[in-house]
């Protein structure tokens, strides 16, 4: 009888610590991150019903990506693999547009993600921002964020969804970024912002 209530124990004991062992050995599963290969801009004039997409091809890069300490030497590179190519951008003077920015997986035509969401999500983490180059500074031409556009935790909005004016005609260069842990979230340049490069896009506005 006392044989039975000592083995009892045992049992139980190493039946636990075999259950412990496994569940460690148990490979943690992985999130895997989408990667942006298509950026696009929705263009609509205030007053009319018609939307103009702007698409960018750019190179597979994963987001949710840990940049480490990558992220000063990214700064100071060309960013060659996050660049997509040149577009032009027709807008009439003196109006104002409604402007989406969306990201996208499009790896599968069949199965094409939004990852626009995902950057929501961790609005904290990311940052849109819209380089307006010499020709376009002080011609009456801005970019400003749209009252229906999304903010971080601290109340900044991300520059997903914005507002553009024009005034007179002229032509000039915008290059879009899409930072990933900004130091800062306002700035009038790339370098005010910090942090590493997810996204980088340049079309030419003409405003006629």
């Amino acid at each position: 009888m006392s044989k039975n209530i000592i083995i009892k124990p045992l049992i139980a004991i190493s039946l636990f610590l075999f259950i412990i062992s496994c569940s460690k050995s148990d490979p943690v599963p992985v999130h895997e991150q989408e990667a942006f290969t298509l950026v696009t801009l929705e263009v609509t004039k205030v007053g009319s019903t018609e939307t103009i997409r702007y698409d960018f091809e750019v190179e597979g890069h994963d987001h949710g990506h840990d940049h480490g300490h990558e992220e000063e030497e990214e700064e100071e590179d060309d960013h060659d693999d996050h660049e997509g190519e040149h577009t032009e951008i027709e807008l009439e003077a003196n109006s104002i547009y409604n402007v989406s920015i969306l990201f996208y997986n499009d790896e599968d035509p069949l199965k094409i993600i939004n990852i626009t969401e995902e950057i929501i999500k961790e609005a904290d983490l990311h940052q849109v921002f819209y380089d307006i180059t010499n020709e376009l500074s002080g011609s009456g031409f801005s970019i400003e964020s749209a009252t229906n556009d999304t903010s971080d935790s601290s109340g900044n909005p991300l520059l997903l969804k914005t507002i553009w004016t024009t005034s007179g005609e002229i032509s000039g260069d915008v290059v879009g970024y899409l930072f990933h842990k900004p130091t800062s979230k306002t700035g009038t340049t790339r370098s005010d912002f910090g942090g590493a490069i997810d996204i980088e896009i340049e079309f030419e506005v003409h405003v006629e």
